[in-house]
């Protein structure tokens, strides 16, 4: 290929278009390649401009664009392997820039400089330009120029956009890492509202909440959070998760109508490869006629990352669930660090309750006689009791065998040791009322007869608690947490029993009414345990 900088003809017309095309041939050809052998976009440039020189007659060759960093570089190449020097290069700059978007041709310093913007679409996205001896033709190094850039310009936007995407990509990502999933939510359409037209955004999606699935609604004007199912709990918002559940399962799109939302494109959130359950979906309209396929790509992208992080939200939601009250769990993922500020192991004073099932034994091998049926026992009664050990704000510590064990003051402790105490004393004697009614139950009519009753200690003492362990179970460890074990050993039927030096912790006004004390030797406690029963 010869030169391009010579003055041609009209007999040299058919040569000059050929040159042309072989231009461009070639700057095609060398751009298949490296997208073959994904080369960066330096080394597509630091191949393609010497080529470009060498097929033009130029000195020099520069581009300035987008890297895969997203920042403006600029790539250059000189005969010698010099650095290359671009003459009147602030004119050149000024009059290519996106806001001028000029074709330079200038004459300086012995050299002439042909340069023009990139642009794809109306988008700038950075400026190519020759540096040639000063006797070349501008009109013929404009056209070489202008042909290098017609097939340079969409794979440099090309990069610019995957880049954009993938940066925006991560940013959502980011944005719904947050640990509070209606902040995370709303800094990810924050994120896509910036990248796409978006107008509104329909949220409606199923997280696990309260030991069961709880249906919320968002809605977006722009970045902006119009309407939040998740900012309360309450009656008010019941209308529109009722019409979310509708619309969710496909029964009718009228909450998009009650919205105010048309025309809209919509995602589906599936969880599940097996198993495939819809988890939510999301709607969005455009502030255009349609979204475009980067568009698309991107609410695509942002639908994926909103299902992960409902399925994960559900999951920590469960996780919590098995030991705090419902209450508890979304005031706690409330807080990004919760795990460092209320789950890490610290020394507080607690409330403790033991309370045991009195004769389990007796009943299980006499009455109930069957695996079956003494399983049911336990799992009716522990629910029950667990549920009323939420109601008094109490944490769900563990079970053993037929025993539930309960703490009262964390995750917050925002009461005094008093109060904690009296919570725990209260919820004894709820565990025992319900007890005491469970054979009227038709499955446990069996047992009216010789009736059903609890054996309680309650305790108020230092514990070592928090999350233990490798599954970070919720428990605490110490002498009082042995001692009110041993204290509910010593309590007959439907007794509670609290530790003497906690009942003058108990705040004035409490209400309850203790006996005489006692005290009762037990195993590997060297001093007996001194109590008082409650009357």
């Amino acid at each position: 290929m010869g030169p391009l900088m010579t003055e041609a003809g009209d007999s040299q017309s058919l040569e000059h278009m050929k040159e042309l095309f072989e231009l461009r041939n070639m700057v095609d050809e060398l751009i298949e390649e490296g997208l073959v052998k994904h080369w960066s976009v330096s080394e597509v440039l630091g191949a393609l401009l010497p080529r470009v020189a060498a097929a033009t007659g130029a000195r020099g060759a520069f581009v300035e664009t987008y890297g895969e960093d997203l920042a403006l570089r600029l790539f250059a190449w000189a005969e010698g392997g010099k650095p290359l020097t671009i003459p009147a290069r602030a004119d050149v700059f000024a009059r290519t820039s996106e806001a001028q978007r000029e074709q330079v041709d200038v004459e300086a310093d012995g050299a002439r400089v042909v340069a023009q913007h990139l642009d794809v679409a109306g988008a700038w996205f950075g400026r190519a330009g020759l540096v040639c001896p000063a006797s070349a033709s501008p009109a013929r190094v404009k056209e070489a120029l202008h042909a290098v850039c017609e097939v340079l310009d969409n794979y440099l936007f090309a990069i610019r956009a995957a880049r954009e995407k993938h940066t925006v990509m991560m940013q959502l990502g980011n944005a719904l890492r947050h640990r509070v999933l209606s902040e995370g939510v709303k800094q990810a359409v924050a994120v896509l509202a910036k990248a796409i037209p978006m107008d509104r955004m329909v949220l409606v999606y199923v997280a696990e909440e309260n030991a069961a699935k709880t249906l919320h609604v968002q809605q977006f004007d722009g970045a902006k959070l119009e309407v939040d199912t998740l900012a309360s709990s309450g009656e008010t918002h019941a209308p529109v998760r009722e019409l979310g559940r509708r619309y969710l399962s496909g029964e009718s799109t009228a909450l998009l109508d009650h919205l105010g939302v048309k025309n809209a494109q919509e995602e589906v959130l599936i969880n599940g490869i097996t198993k495939s359950v819809i988890v939510g979906k999301v709607v969005v309209t455009s502030k255009t006629p349609a979204f475009n396929t980067y568009d698309r790509e991107l609410l695509s992208a942002f639908a994926g990352f909103i299902r992960q992080r409902v399925v994960d939200f559900s999951k920590e939601w469960r996780a919590l669930a098995l030991a705090f009250r419902p209450d508890d769990v979304a005031r706690l993922l409330q807080s990004d660090d919760y795990e460092r500020r209320f789950l890490a192991p610290r020394e507080e004073t607690v409330g403790v309750v033991y309370i045991d099932i009195s004769g389990f034994t007796k009943v299980s091998e006499t009455i109930l006689k069957t695996p079956a049926r003494v399983a049911e026992l336990v799992e009716e009664w522990s629910r029950d009791a667990v549920e009323i050990v939420w109601q008094h704000g109490g944490v769900f510590d563990k079970m053993v065998g037929d025993c539930v064990i309960a703490l009262f003051g964390p995750p917050f402790y925002d009461e005094p040791p008093g109060k904690r105490l009296a919570r725990a004393i209260q919820c004894a004697v709820d565990v025992r009322a319900m007890t005491n009614k469970l054979p009227q139950r038709v499955a446990f009519e069996v047992l009216r007869e010789p009736g059903l009753a609890v054996s309680t200690g309650v305790n108020l003492a230092p514990l070592f608690v928090g999350q233990f362990g490798p599954n970070s179970n919720f428990t605490g460890f110490s002498s009082g947490m042995n001692n009110t074990a041993r204290l509910q050993g010593c309590a007959g039927r439907d007794e509670i029993l609290v530790m003497e030096d906690a009942i003058e912790h108990l705040p004035e006004g409490h209400g309850f009414a203790f006996s005489e004390p006692k005290s009762m030797a037990v195993k590997n406690v060297a001093e007996p345990l001194k109590f008082r029963a409650l009357t």
